[in-house]
Parts: structure tokens; C-alpha cells; sequence
């Protein structure tokens, strides 16, 4: 694809018909759908009396300055003091706003807010008619992102930011085209680009933030806003029509309803308005209920959907807020704790794991709301220290002046396990120059789920080390979408080369794996975790595979995968290192990747004899439509089960650390006989610059009687993992399991 489309047609560029005559039965049936009982619609049902539509519409678009804020919030304050605000602490963004606007004046649409859920890489322009319909490359989320119409709402800011008609008007045009050119379907359908039901309800939140900026501008004329008006009745109705018991499983449900509750406690002039806002919440509290599990994680495992579920609950809490509406306690507690999943889950760079189909999105927006929604310090220290662009137009300067003023308060608690979810994060501390681990032994979840059991991700001295591979495409027609799903695009383990979870195309699996066997315990000095699944138990030799994670704190992971069962097979780990230099010894197995200078990790081999390893180019797609290469390192090891593999992992600080001293460790049983690499492995970490050595003793087989006991560099132990600290002349062994 070019890095520009330009897509020509017969159509030529609409001009707005202000031709009241072609619009009257849709002014007919939009004042049958309204209220004008209501006392506020007074002149409004006055004029309709006496079939003076063009003054009702007239007197309904005064009603309606009347009645909304300016800036879409409950502050009447004016555009300069947002546009002030913005312009000094958010210059970036307002760039940005400023840049899509005027890309959108010129029928250019390039998808690429940092809230976008499939950002776009290539500008497509249209000359004459916009094709609502047009599918770049083989890519109908092209086509989605096009009819969720954020771009208009950045329209009507580019207005209130400079006062230039010329937004407005261009705003106007493109919703006037869209409107006569994409009539509601007469049944929910997803055969249509611009009906799908998500994207009816996504939109929602735009065109009422556009309706809002523009409804001053002389380019939003009554009629239009009329028919604006009506079209949003038809989203209501369709969004109401659309819900199915399946929704509530699913995020469409959140998206779909999230959109109905706004409109209806937007415009309560709507006769059904108030059924509306009942059906609405009723629907968003339950799919809250089945969708986000106890420990706040959304089911469907892709921190994008997460974050996007979300946000629209805060927009709800916030619309349900100031039109005084009461929500249920247990709603509002769990959209609470999916913040506090979030923040747990980010890592230092403040960004999400790409786990399943995520991009590498920066949380601090969307924990600014949750802050201050809740009105909670704790979600205030993984956000913005002052409230960011979409917020302060979203919450208005009144919000802003009081957000700056709430204090932001550490979580005691560094390391977090997610045990409904699968997810194991530690921590060295909350700075961005922590050290940062990310377990993943958990569900699949949806179809956004990929094939990443056992899945880590490490984040050290304030850089990416070891990631995920992202999502890059949803479009089946590239072979990336398939790849990128795969177990072998994650930091995990293969037997045989075989897949655990089968991947089948897009959206489904055949075969998947199940988490079994999952430990957690957190402690000051460190940190364990180790998990397990079922993904080769049928096998005609079947292997359990089972990954043990120790964090010795601050300074390094013993990684160990065992791999238990019968017959002979080839184990394999992967490690995806972010984009960078990475150099493998093929001496001594050691690897090196600095993540583009300054922060390096370290992949030290406790027996690199018994292994074999190489290094080839894989891929990793940060965003949506965005993919480039990176380095993976591969160490496998080929004979009977059982088996193991040890690692240190190790992130340095600059490129002139030292690397510390590993080596393997004998392991003697009470009789003084070696015991078995089955049986028990251990290793000595020797830290050169400090003389601290470290002793990690692993018992694939546990000790369960009094003779079971181990020897380990002549210390007898009784543990599963047992953790030996030599200082000095001083040695403790502390039993970690």
C-alpha cells in the first residue's frame, strides 16, 4: 500500500439542503418523538400546533443553547479558559486536534489519537464524495474507525479553539453527507460498514461532544440540528434493538449500551428517553457483573478492550453524575477496580502490556478519569499529576483546578497477583527506572485472546527488554494476524514445535490450553510465581510442561521451565526482546539486548552445555497497523522427559555492568549420593561488584518425608525452592516454597 491512498469517484462534494420541504415528514415524525409535554418545549409544541416546522426547529436549537454547556460539561465556563489551559499544558495534543482537523477539511482521515482503537498508517483521501464505505487494504476496521467519527469531534474543539467557522462548517457538510447517505437499517445488521451495532453506540459519545461544540456555530442550522436530533433517536431505537443475551459477555454490550445511556441522559426530550436510561443501565450493570472478574480483570484478556470497557463505564458514571441519576453501588465499585487492575498491570513507561490483541497504550488518560470519577489518591499516583487534554474537556476547568489540587498516594503493595485473570506482575517499586516482570498463566478469553500461556514480559531501568508481540492486524487476508497469535510470537515455551493452543484464523481456536497449577507468594525481598497447562496432556507421550519464576529483589529473575511426562522431545523457549541490537554467545549461551542503548537484559544459561540456542529476526507491532522487526532468542534442549531449562534474567543498567559469575550447583541427597537432574537442580548467581552470591535450589521432586531432605552447598534444606543468600561469612536460607 502507498503511504498515501487517494480515492477518486463520480460524486461530486455535497453542498447542505436547507430544503425544508424534502425534510418535513422527518420533521413530522421528530417532533412525534418528543416530549412537548414538557414545559421547556413550550414554543416548540406551539409552533408544531400551528405547522410552523421551520420555527420549531428554530425554537428547538434555542432550546437546546439554552440547555447544554458549551464544552459538554456541567461547567458554563467559556471555550478561551479550556483552549488557555490546553494550549499551555497540552501542546502536543492540541497539535495533534489541530492537524487532524485540518486533514479532515481536506476529506483526509488518518486514524492515529492515542484512544483510537485501530490507528491507521496511512492517510486516505477522498476527492468529491466521502465513501463511507471504502476498505484500505483489505482492512474493514479501516472502514469502522471511519464511521466511529472521533475526527468530528476534534472538528468541533478545532472551533472553540481558534473560533474558525470554516471547523464548523466542515463538521456540518460531512454530517449533513453522512446522514443522507446512510439511512438506519430497517434490522440490526453487521453486513453494513457504518451500522455495525458497535459502532452505533461508539459514535455516540462523538456526535454528542460535536453537537455540544457547534451548536453556537451558524453552520449547525436548525434543520440540521433537527435532523441530528432525529438520527439520534434512530441510534437509540437500533441500540435498544440490537442487544441480545450474548452481549452481555461480550464488550459490544458496554459499547452498544454505553452509547444508548448517553443519549438518552443527554437528551431527556425524547419521550423514551427516560425507558432508555433504564434499559441502558440495567444492561451496562449486568455485562459489569459477567464481564469484569473479581480481581477486576476483563474477561476477555487484551488490556486494549479492558481500557476501552472502561472508559466508556467512566463516561457513564460521569453522564449518570450530572443528570443526577442513581447507579448501583456494585457497578460503580467494580468500574473502581478495573482502575486499580490497570494501574497494577502497567508497566513503569506507564503503558499496558500488549497482551492478546492490545496496542502499547499509555493508561494515565483513562486513570486521570478514574481518579477523578472516584475521587481516589491511590489511582491519582498511576496518572496524570494534571489532568490531560481529552479530560479537561471532558470535565471543564473547575475539575482541573480541583484535580491539581488532590494529593496522589503510593499502593503499600508493589508486586500484584490477579488470580481470577492469570495475571502475575512484580515490582521493585513504583519509579519508572523499577525493575518490572509480567506472568500471564491465565484463560484464553475471547477471540482477542492469543496462544500466551506462561507468557513474561520484563521492563527494567526505565526501557522495554522482553514484550509481547502485539496485534498488528485483524484482517485475515495477512499472514501477521495468525503469526502474531501463535504461542512462538510469545516469551513462552513449545514441545516438539507443537502448538498448545491451536490457532485457527481472526477470531476462533480449535484446541486450547488451560492454566493449572498456579503458585503465587510475594514477599519484601522477593517474589515467586510459577504456573502450568494442559496444552500437550493428550499427546500419545504427553508432557506437562510448568514455568517458575523467582525475583530476587531489586536485582534479578532465576527463570525455570521443567517440562514433565514421557518420551523423547525437542523444549523450547522463546524470548522477544523490544526493537534493538541483541548479540548471543555461542560459547556460552549468553545474551545481550540493549532496547536501542542504555538498559540491557541479560539472558545468562545455568547449563548452556545441555543447550542449544540461536537468534533469529521475529516481529512485534506496537500499535494497530504499525509492525517492525526485533531480535528473539530461541534456547532449546532435545532428549527424554523430564526435563528442565534454567535462566538468570538479568536487566543492567548501562552497558558497562558487570555480568555476575552462574554456574550449576550440585545437589546431594542425605545419603551423600548426587541427585538426579529430575529430581532437583540448582545454581550459584556470584554478583561481582557487590560479592553477594545467591543459591536458588529447585526440587522438581518435593520433599515430603524427613529423608527427603537436600544438601546444597552444605546446607540441608527442605523445600520445593529454597533461596540460599551468602554475605560475608554469613549464609540464610530462606524457604521460598
Amino acid at each position: 500500500m502507498d503511504k498515501h491512498e487517494n480515492v477518486s469517484n463520480d460524486g461530486q462534494q455535497r453542498q447542505i439542503s436547507e430544503s425544508s420541504s424534502k425534510a418535513e415528514g422527518s420533521l413530522r415524525r421528530l417532533f412525534s418523538l418528543l416530549d412537548l409535554d414538557l414545559p421547556e418545549l413550550g414554543r416548540v409544541a406551539q409552533e408544531v400546533l400551528h405547522d410552523r416546522l421551520d420555527n420549531a426547529c428554530q425554537a428547538l436549537k434555542e432550546h437546546l443553547l439554552e440547555r447544554l454547556p458549551p464544552l459538554f460539561c456541567s461547567d458554563k465556563e467559556s471555550a478561551a479558559d479550556i483552549a488557555a489551559y490546553v494550549r499551555r499544558h497540552q501542546p502536543e495534543e492540541t497539535a495533534l486536534v489541530m492537524d487532524t482537523s485540518e486533514e479532515v477539511l481536506r476529506q483526509t482521515f488518518h486514524f492515529r489519537f492515542p484512544t483510537d482503537m485501530e490507528r491507521s498508517s496511512v492517510p486516505v483521501t477522498f476527492a468529491g464524495e466521502i465513501d463511507w464505505n471504502h476498505v484500505p487494504d483489505r482492512d474493514e476496521e479501516w472502514a469502522y474507525m471511519l464511521n466511529r467519527h472521533r475526527y468530528w469531534g476534534a472538528l468541533g474543539q478545532a472551533y472553540l479553539l481558534t473560533g474558525e467557522e470554516r471547523f464548523a462548517e466542515g463538521f456540518c457538510l460531512q454530517l449533513d453527507d453522512w446522514l443522507r447517505r446512510n439511512p438506519v437499517p430497517a434490522e440490526v445488521t453487521r453486513d453494513t460498514m457504518s451500522w455495525r451495532s458497535i459502532e452505533a453506540g461508539m459514535r455516540m459519545s462523538h456526535w454528542l461532544k460535536a453537537l455540544a461544540y457547534t451548536l453556537r456555530s451558524p453552520a449547525m442550522t436548525p434543520l440540521l440540528t433537527a435532523r441530528m436530533l432525529l438520527s439520534f433517536h434512530e441510534h437509540a431505537d437500533y441500540l435498544e434493538r440490537a442487544f441480545s443475551r450474548l452481549k452481555i459477555i461480550s464488550n459490544w454490550g458496554v459499547l452498544e449500551n454505553g452509547g444508548l445511556f448517553q443519549i438518552a441522559s443527554v437528551l431527556p426530550e425524547f419521550r423514551r428517553s427516560e425507558h432508555w436510561a433504564e434499559t441502558a443501565r440495567q444492561r451496562l450493570e449486568e455485562t459489569a457483573r459477567v464481564q469484569i472478574m473479581k480481581d477486576g480483570v476483563h474477561w476477555e484478556q487484551s488490556f486494549s478492550y479492558h481500557l476501552e470497557v472502561m472508559s466508556m463505564y467512566h463516561e457513564v458514571l460521569m453522564r449518570a453524575d450530572r443528570q443526577g441519576m442513581r447507579l448501583n453501588a456494585d457497578f460503580t465499585a467494580t468500574v473502581r477496580e478495573m482502575a486499580y487492575a490497570s494501574m497494577h498491570l502497567a508497566k513503569p513507561d506507564h503503558r499496558q502490556v500488549l497482551l492478546g490483541d492490545s496496542d502499547n497504550s499509555d493508561i494515565r488518560s483513562a486513570l486521570t478519569a478514574a481518579a477523578w470519577l472516584h475521587r481516589e489518591p491511590l489511582l491519582k499516583s498511576g496518572a496524570h499529576s494534571e489532568m490531560d487534554y481529552d479530560n479537561a474537556w471532558l470535565f471543564g476547568i473547575s475539575a482541573i483546578q480541583e484535580y491539581s489540587r488532590m494529593r496522589a498516594e503510593l499502593p503499600a503493595r508493589l508486586s500484584h497477583a490477579f488470580p481470577h485473570s492469570g495475571h502475575y506482575v512484580m515490582r521493585s517499586g513504583w519509579k519508572e527506572e523499577d525493575l518490572f516482570l509480567y506472568f500471564r498463566c491465565g484463560p484464553l478469553g475471547g477471540g482477542h485472546g492469543h496462544a500466551d500461556l506462561l507468557h513474561i514480559d520484563v521492563h527494567a531501568y526505565g526501557r522495554e527488554l522482553l514484550t509481547d508481540s502485539g496485534r498488528y492486524t485483524y484482517s485475515d487476508g495477512k499472514p501477521e494476524r495468525r503469526e502474531l497469535k501463535q504461542a512462538e510470537a510469545h516469551n513462552t515455551t513449545l514441545v516438539d514445535g507443537r502448538p498448545f493452543t491451536e490457532i485457527m484464523d481472526t477470531w476462533t481456536t480449535g484446541r486450547a490450553a488451560s492454566p493449572t497449577g498456579v503458585s503465587w507468594i510475594s514477599e519484601s525481598a522477593y517474589d515467586y510465581a510459577e504456573g502450568s497447562h494442559t496444552g500437550y496432556r493428550l499427546e500419545k507421550e504427553p508432557v506437562y510442561p510448568k514455568r517458575r519464576i523467582l525475583f530476587i529483589k531489586p536485582f534479578f529473575w532465576l527463570l525455570t521451565d521443567a517440562f514433565d511426562g514421557r518420551g523423547e522431545h525437542e523444549h523450547e523457549q522463546y524470548f522477544h526482546f523490544a526493537p534493538g541490537a541483541a548479540r548471543l554467545s555461542e560459547e556460552s549461551g549468553v545474551c545481550l539486548a540493549d532496547g536501542h542503548g542504555g538498559a540491557r537484559l541479560a539472558i545468562l544459561p545455568v547449563e548452556p552445555g545441555a543447550m542449544r540456542f540461536r537468534l533469529q529476526e521475529g516481529k512485534v507491532s506496537k500499535v494497530y497497523n504499525e509492525i517492525e522487526p526485533r531480535a528473539t532468542a530461541v534456547y532449546s534442549r532435545k532428549g527424554p522427559a523430564p526435563s528442565a531449562m534454567m535462566q538468570v534474567l538479568l536487566p543492567l543498567p548501562s552497558s558497562g555492568s558487570a555480568l555476575p559469575v552462574v554456574e550449576k550447583m550440585p545437589v546431594r541427597l542425605l545419603s551423600g549420593e548426587l541427585a538426579g537432574d529430575d529430581r532437583a537442580a540448582a545454581c550459584r548467581i556470584e554478583m561481582t561488584d557487590s560479592g553477594e552470591s545467591h543459591i536458588i535450589l529447585i526440587a522438581h521432586e518435593p520433599p515430603a518425608q524427613a529423608g527427603d531432605c537436600y544438601v546444597v552447598d552444605g546446607i540441608q534444606v527442605f523445600g520445593e525452592v529454597v533461596w540460599i543468600h551468602r554475605r560475608g561469612g554469613e549464609a540464610k536460607a530462606t524457604v521460598v516454597k
